[in-house]
């Protein structure tokens, strides 16, 4: 009989312990992830496939990204760290253009956007010395802010795309009337961004009492101080909402020119064309 030479015991019992542990609570997690698919398909939400799609793409990214992470960590390099973070930022517009795949130039119009607002707060917070100068430090808050930067970015695209469909004779009347682009959309771009920042303002008004973030969570369960892990809670909290206005404000200024023509018309189709 054809014998294998890889042992999968032996290769599960030369991993740390803390390694073989996430790995089994891993594995009975996925009970919940069964819950999670049947109450979505018993509600007939049509996200079932995307759960499972998602869970094995994200494990394989992170897992991928953690290994990455390990080598970057040992170098120290800035350098090297910032790329990394560009990598991520640029990763993050190419997500949102496959989730807005019907509206066209989101890349050229995210990218910049989450750049600045992603990349350029890290940068800014690393330069005043609010963060340390560690990957350990910067690679993950700039996960958290670019993330953040990403879900408005795709809300103020949709929002503002929407929007011009639904209110199209409105947005002409405007227009019509002597309204530039930016003054026919303002209330939209200004909705969207309150609307983005309201989950992390409902998580900052109620910190500590009815929830604790991520980034205290970790660095307590790390074995750090729960009050140094706390002021750097509120300082991710404040690079985060810095992030999202800025990231908000330019991806809706650079959009504005995919929704109308150099002569100002309107160029975005009914709905149902």
């Amino acid at each position: 009989m054809m014998q294998f030479g890889f042992d999968i015991m032996a290769w599960f019992n030369s991993l740390p312990t803390d390694v073989e542990q996430a790995i089994v609570s891993y594995i009975t997690a996925m009970i919940l992830l069964a819950i999670l698919i049947l109450v979505t398909r018993w509600q007939g939400l049509g996200v079932g496939s995307k759960l499972i799609v998602g869970t094995i793409r994200g494990t394989i990214q992170i897992i991928l990204m953690a290994l990455i992470l390990v080598e970057i960590f040992a170098l120290e390099n800035m350098i090297i760290i910032y790329i990394v973070l560009s990598f991520m930022a640029t990763f993050a517009a190419y997500t949102t253009r496959g989730n807005l795949d019907k509206i066209p130039g989101v890349m050229k119009t995210s990218l910049p956007g989450i750049f600045v607002g992603g990349v350029g707060v890290m940068f800014l917070a690393t330069i005043l010395g609010i963060v340390k100068p560690t990957g350990e430090f910067i690679i993950p808050m700039g996960g958290m802010v670019i993330g953040n930067s990403m879900g408005m970015t795709a809300l103020v695209l949709d929002r503002m795309w929407g929007n011009a469909q639904k209110q199209r004779a409105l947005m002409e009347t405007a227009l019509a009337l002597g309204a530039t682009p930016l003054q026919a959309t303002d209330l939209t771009i200004r909705e969207s961004i309150r609307s983005g920042m309201l989950p992390n303002l409902n998580r900052y008004a109620s910190l500590g009492i009815v929830s604790i973030p991520g980034l205290m969570s970790g660095m307590i369960i790390g074995g750090a101080s729960p009050v140094a892990a706390a002021f750097y809670q509120v300082i991710i909290f404040i690079m985060i909402f810095l992030s999202t206005v800025s990231c908000g404000i330019i991806v809706s200024r650079l959009f504005l020119k995919q929704m109308f023509n150099e002569r100002m018309q309107l160029t975005v189709p009914p709905p149902d064309s």
